[in-house]
């Protein structure tokens, strides 16, 4: 069986729609992908993924057309399109199963789940790869990672979701200063992408005494999830790392504001989210918003509350 998999640009949705791949994972299977270049390691090591195809966003959707004469001339069996997309009208197919208007008050998790008629919500989980996992390990050697560890992602592509850098700082110093014992940390992993590396260097270096290590840019994405694997709490805004480190299965905490809790909170029976005193409606909808603008909206989640729902998590 053939499928065709549209699959997504951002990392976060790539992660979370890990799902559908976890579903269609019979021996008989054999898929191509069709994403972005960011999310290309996320479903490279699925065993069905024969091919991947990924394409760089271009203007008048002329990426399409690109992807369309890279594709086998071949009349798919199923076609599943995560992005509506005018491939999955060109091409030849059986069944197509595409993505429209979904429920606004269901995760989307629980949206690619109805999407192909499964009753079972299936989790986001992306297969263990043996030598991103060395060098995991050779990573935890080489900068002297102790476990426990503390794993920070406190930067995003979009400035008005990041709750302040001076937040994570007295959070850490807070974290990393409880008594030696079941809640304690002796590491403390900073991720992110390397356009991030410079602001989580200002936050490394307000640090002191502390073993912390500035790992943004430092490895790809396959790699960062294995290190997220020997970590034994995540903490960071709404972001594809989020994610990530929900699909790890280890204890994740999001951090919300002028986004939405209801559909992308991180998924998982270890993932927790906390967000802004403000609903996403307050922040987003009110006169003179503007989503471009530099200044945080996540000023009024305290450090206290965040420090108290890290207690509560570890205990």
């Amino acid at each position: 069986m053939k499928i065709l998999f549209i699959g997504n640009t951002r990392l976060g949705d790539a992660i979370l729609s890990t799902s559908i791949l976890n579903y269609y994972s019979g021996s008989n299977l054999s898929i191509t992908v069709v994403c972005s270049p960011l999310a290309e390691n996320i479903y490279k090591n699925f065993s069905n993924v024969k091919d991947i195809i990924a394409v760089k966003k271009k203007k008048r959707g002329m990426h399409w057309l690109e992807t369309y004469s890279l594709l086998e001339r071949v009349c798919w069996d199923l076609v599943i399109d995560l992005r509506n997309s005018i491939l999955s009208r060109l091409i030849r197919k059986k069944n197509i199963l595409r993505i429209g208007k979904v429920n606004p008050n269901k995760h989307r998790v629980e949206s690619l789940c109805e999407l192909i008629n499964t009753n079972e919500v299936i989790s986001p989980n992306i297969p263990d790869n043996y030598t991103a996992e060395k060098e995991a390990l050779r990573i935890i050697s080489e900068k002297n990672l102790v476990k426990p560890i503390l794993a920070i992602a406190p930067v995003t592509n979009w400035q008005r979701k990041n709750w302040p850098l001076e937040n994570f700082i007295l959070l850490i110093n807070s974290l990393m200063k409880k008594p030696k014992g079941h809640n304690s940390f002796k590491s403390v992993i900073v991720l992110g992408s390397e356009k991030e590396k410079d602001q989580c260097n200002r936050l490394v270096d307000k640090i002191t005494n502390i073993n912390i290590k500035n790992l943004c840019g430092y490895c790809e994405i396959s790699v960062i999830y294995a290190l997220l694997k020997h970590c034994r709490l995540f903490i960071g805004n709404d972001s594809g790392l989020m994610h990530l480190s929900a699909a790890a299965n280890i204890y994740t905490l999001g951090l919300f504001g002028p986004s939405k809790e209801i559909n992308y909170r991180p998924w998982g029976d270890r993932s927790y989210f906390l967000r802004t005193e403000s609903k996403y409606e307050d922040l987003v909808n009110v006169k003179g918003y503007n989503r471009h603008h530099s200044s945080s909206l996540m000023k009024t989640l305290t450090v206290k509350k965040v420090l108290r729902k890290c207690s509560e998590i570890l205990s």
